[in-house]
């Protein structure tokens, strides 16, 4: 009998709904920590959601852009970009990470955000809801093939 894949760790956690308290600390769902990860890094992505990485995951990430064949000044460019959107981030004892208020505002959100596991390479993702739904409603198209060519 052949032998089966493992399934990723990064799918079926669901997506979790939060509100900012007056301290703009959100408490980080349980099944999206990593054991033991205190320190993260968050990163403003350009399609206005953040992405968080622990430190190692972020290192892996950050080396393997910087070691694709880039050229001196797009190398630069990334790096100097990198360094604008991603901080180090902590989560206190009770799972609380704090947003900055620029992080606020690049999500467009209010008191409310989404979390979820959105790639392979990051912990996790935060989003503005209505945002989120629109991403979401755009991949369903694609996700439907995806399940049709699989015989689903």
């Amino acid at each position: 009998m052949p032998k089966m894949a493992a399934r990723p760790s990064n799918i079926l956690s669901g997506e979790h709904r939060h509100t900012l308290d007056e301290k703009n600390r959100l408490i980080v769902p349980l099944a999206l920590r990593a054991r033991g990860a205190r320190e993260l890094i968050v990163v403003q992505h350009p399609d206005a959601y953040l992405a968080v990485f622990t430190p190692q995951q972020f290192d892996k990430f950050h080396q393997s852009l910087v070691e694709k064949n880039m050229e001196p000044e797009e190398r630069r460019r990334f790096i100097f970009m990198m360094n604008h959107v991603a901080r180090p981030a902590a989560m206190d004892a009770q799972g609380r990470m704090s947003l900055s208020q620029i992080e606020i505002e690049h999500m467009g959100a209010g008191r409310e955000v989404v979390f979820t596991r959105g790639s392979e390479v990051s912990l996790f993702e935060i989003w503005n809801p209505v945002r989120h739904g629109a991403a979401v409603q755009d991949q369903r198209d694609r996700f439907r093939q995806t399940l049709v060519k699989g015989g689903v």
